[in-house]
């Protein structure tokens, strides 16, 4: 009952920040419509905190999903960015029940098919992720177990830039992560910030 209860105060948190970020940006939009930042300079720094959902593939139910990115413009159309993101809190169900943490570190190539005032994108990544879960079996006779796995990731998908300054851009994203034994197969979906690391030249 208390997982219950917790799992949704954690959705209904997610949702509520999602949204309030979502109205923020299109307030900023709306006073900053006239900003000319093409999406991608060759050099430059970024760095992008985000947050939002996990859902569906391996996870019995949504939960909150962090991350923050730091990228690099590659040329006028691909940047490249490292990226860590954590799963906080997730739960498997079946004959066996897992709860389990779970985070990944990736390499990222971003394709940017267009230019101001929205901008889609591509995104492909390989690296590492790493699970660990408190097994609880439902079998009175036997105990809870801990265990861990790092295990080799893919993840695709894509998602839209807008810019709000010539330094600030908003970022909504979407992609589905391929993991491996405790490192869950799922869906994130995330809202965040990309601020320029120094001014653009």
């Amino acid at each position: 009952m208390a997982r219950t209860i917790q799992r949704m105060w954690s959705e209904r948190a997610v949702t509520i920040v999602m949204m309030t970020m979502m109205m923020a940006v299109a307030h900023t939009a709306a006073a900053q419509s006239s900003s000319t930042a093409p999406p991608v300079q060759t050099g430059q720094w970024t760095v992008s905190p985000m947050i939002g959902t996990g859902f569906s593939g391996d996870l019995d139910s949504p939960t909150i999903s962090l991350g923050v990115a730091a990228g690099y413009g590659w040329s006028p159309k691909v940047s490249l960015e490292g990226e860590f993101s954590l799963l906080p809190s997730s739960e498997n169900s079946g004959l066996v029940e897992l709860n389990t943490k779970i985070w990944n570190v990736t390499g990222n190539v971003l394709y940017h098919f267009s230019e101001r005032p929205f901008v889609p994108y591509g995104a492909f990544g390989l690296g590492v992720g790493h699970g660990s879960a408190d097994v609880n079996v439902n079998d009175p006779l036997l105990k809870s177990v801990s265990s861990s796995s790092t295990e080799f990731v893919v993840n695709f998908g894509g998602g839209v830039e807008r810019a709000l300054t010539d330094r600030v851009r908003f970022r909504g994203d979407l992609r589905y992560f391929f993991g491996g034994d405790l490192v869950a197969d799922y869906w994130r979906f995330g809202v965040g910030v990309s601020f320029d690391v120094v001014p653009r030249r």
